[in-house]
């Protein structure tokens, strides 16, 4: 576990600096497959969604839940799909010309991989998760968006407190774009993607700023042989109709809950492939 914070740091220092560290987040990626495969197992827990999730067991201490179906198990061929997914950008296109299931099998094993880890052997490390996710996933953005300047945080005119954001795509003088909050699981944050599009909405107008809600999955373990979505439909529908408009959502493990009508009718909900295959381009070509 050691290695695999100092990889981290290393990865988040260049990343703070605007760089785009492909290849360290790959050595992130295969360094936690590695820990898993030499020194833990897993085993079922139950179904939910009609899907059979797992879980990942070490030194008597259980992880998250997660799909063995989705997940790529030998970091030999993470490393050769993760090069296949690297080569498919496409800056002029603004995405990524691979399919969205081979993009969602990548990165649900890449944050899978890392999260466990942090389960199994630094549970107390609560925050890194997240914070990889948003590394990872900036990493991934940046080489298609080149005309953009990536950011992680909204300047206020005017005000001391800015509005601090996950990943930021600006524009010419950054008073547009599009925000990507970015996180494992939402539970009980869902309001802040909300609210920090209600201020963009209120300082530089509706349509300035685009937010996508982008999430690993929803899933918890319950009990000793269950797994579990924890979804707030009718908070999203609360918010999504009274608060603020996010562009879409995007999960690696979409709950079914918020693929029902009641909710994708107001806010779309996908995948993270298809944010980076299909919808990108839309979601940062404002009409001008």
């Amino acid at each position: 576990m050691k290695e695999l914070a100092k990889l981290l740091d290393r990865l988040k220092k260049r990343y703070s600096k605007g760089g785009v560290d492909l290849d360290g987040a790959e050595e992130v990626i295969v360094r936690a497959m590695d820990l898993l495969s030499e020194g833990a197992d897993y085993h079922e827990q139950g179904d939910c969604d009609d899907k059979s999730y797992h879980v990942w067991a070490a030194d008597e201490e259980l992880s998250r839940p997660f799909l063995p179906d989705l997940y790529i198990h030998s970091s030999d061929e993470f490393s050769r799909e993760w090069k296949t997914l690297v080569d498919a950008a496409l800056p002029a296109e603004e995405r990524y010309d691979l399919e969205k299931e081979a993009i969602d099998r990548v990165l649900y094993t890449a944050m899978t991989s890392f999260c466990v880890c942090y389960d199994l052997w630094k549970p107390k490390s609560r925050k890194t998760p997240g914070t990889f996710f948003e590394v990872l996933l900036g990493t991934l953005m940046q080489p298609v968006l080149k005309r953009f300047t990536r950011r992680g945080h909204v300047i206020i005119p005017g005000q001391t407190e800015n509005v601090s954001t996950d990943i930021v795509f600006f524009r010419g003088e950054q008073k547009t774009g599009l925000v990507v909050p970015v996180k494992i699981t939402t539970r009980e944050r869902i309001v802040q993607p909300y609210a920090h599009q209600r201020i963009l909405d209120s300082v530089f107008g509706e349509g300035s700023f685009r937010s996508v809600l982008v999430c690993v999955s929803e899933m918890q373990r319950a009990g000793e042989e269950a797994a579990n979505a924890i979804c707030v439909p009718g908070t999203i529908r609360l918010f999504q109709s009274h608060l603020a408009k996010l562009t879409g959502i995007y999960y690696l493990d979409p709950p079914q809950r918020y693929l029902d009508n009641d909710v994708s009718s107001l806010v779309p909900v996908d995948t993270v492939g298809t944010l980076l295959s299909e919808d990108l381009p839309g979601l940062v070509n404002f009409e001008d």
